[in-house]
């Protein structure tokens, strides 16, 4: 959470300096506003899937009957196993964001049509397939409950996910009456289970809307099926019916590639800190101080109001070396925190040269989480410790 009017009164170190600043308008921001991944989210998907359906069913063995000997079990395979088509649906999640280290948790749920059938033929006692007969594996919708990991910078993030997915199949056979021989239509079903994993980008758009891409592969596995039993065309010599049981098996595999529009609801914000008094500078040197949020090296309003201050004393003056410098808190490793005080210099220099300040009139350096301007201890949040101090000597 952003700290407003009280971090102002402190960032200011000359009295003189704030009255000039009174009649300048701010200028326009540097970079786009800060973000976080943290909280809860969702929203929508669409795309294209590739599905591999491996099938097939069983007729028989049919035992010996009246006139009539035994017959071997017959196999049919699905033709042509792959299926193309689009997939559609919603996703919900939420994220904990560390440094750049983004960990989340999602589940989502989608429609498709997955489908293939074959046609059965063949003739001979003592069954009969006429056109219509086949067999349809087709799946519905699928689901998944996955983890994800990424690493962001700023508004874009990478990720990879993996997980526990799920989807409905079934197997349907379906017959055709010729003459006494009944028609026979029997299905069974199932859900599907097997492991998923992807990759993805996701951008963030503006205001709490984000746009991601993503590929995954899945692999729900196969089931087996028991569709009943099927009887002959006509009665057998010496009279009565054949009969045969009808089984079947199908598996799915899945590659899938998604858009996705997502809105975010945040995490939990920390309440605002108590703002320690400002100490008072030297009085040889003029001071500003020009704040950041947590994690951030993006300039606020607030910051630019003080920057704009800083110019102002800088052509008010005698040309003079400036001294630029960028701090953090002490929450993050002593690396990270290195070179995001080196981005909050270099941010500030960016602004002050764009207000009429001489890049060579600047010295900038960073000093990462060293030098605390309130001492805390390792791993806290103190906003007065995220600055950037702009020395006029």
């Amino acid at each position: 959470m952003r700290v407003y009017g009280l971090l102002i009164g402190a960032a200011v170190m000359t009295a003189a300096m704030a009255a000039n600043a009174q009649d300048a308008a701010p200028p326009a921001p540097i970079e786009l506003p800060a973000v976080s991944w943290s909280g809860f989210y969702g929203g929508f998907n669409f795309g294209g899937e590739w599905n591999r359906l491996p099938g097939s069913i069983t007729i028989g063995p049919t035992p010996a009957g009246p006139g009539s000997p035994a017959q071997a079990p017959s196999s049919f395979g699905l033709s042509n196993r792959t299926s193309t088509g689009f997939t559609g649906g919603g996703q919900f999640g939420y994220n904990w964001q560390w440094d750049n280290w983004i960990v989340g948790a999602e589940v989502d749920m989608n429609g498709h049509s997955a489908t293939r059938s074959t046609t059965l033929s063949g003739a001979g006692l003592p069954f009969l397939f006429v056109p219509g007969d086949s067999f349809r594996a087709h799946s519905a919708w699928d689901a998944s409950i996955r983890g994800r990991l990424g690493y962001g910078w700023e508004r874009l993030m990478v990720y990879a996910t993996a997980g526990v997915a799920f989807a409905d199949m079934s197997l349907t056979t379906n017959f055709i009456p010729v003459g006494l021989f009944p028609p026979s239509t029997a299905t069974g079903s199932s859900t599907l289970v097997g492991p998923t994993i992807g990759a993805g980008a996701e951008y963030w758009l503006g205001s709490n809307i984000s746009l991601a891409a993503e590929y995954r592969y899945t692999d729900y596995g196969s089931d087996h099926y028991n569709l009943g039993t099927l009887s002959t065309f006509g009665p057998l010599p010496g009279g009565g019916f054949a009969t045969a049981p009808v089984t079947g098996s199908v598996g799915l595999r899945t590659n899938a590639v998604l858009a996705k529009i997502n809105v975010h609801f945040g995490g939990p914000s920390p309440a605002p800190p108590e703002v320690a008094p400002a100490a008072a500078p030297p009085p040889q040197r003029k001071v500003f101080l020009v704040f950041f949020d947590w994690d951030r090296s993006t300039i606020t309003p607030e910051g630019l109001a003080i920057i704009q201050q800083a110019a102002e004393a800088f052509k008010a003056g005698a040309p003079v070396k400036i001294m630029v410098t960028g701090y953090t808190d002490r929450s993050g490793s002593p690396g990270y925190n290195q070179r995001l005080s080196e981005r909050r210099a270099s941010n500030v220099a960016v602004a002050l040269e764009r207000l009429g300040v001489p890049r060579d009139q600047m010295a900038l350096t960073g000093r990462g989480e060293n030098d605390n301007r309130v001492p805390t201890a390792d791993g806290v949040r103190e906003p007065q410790n995220r600055r950037v101090e702009i020395v006029f000597p």
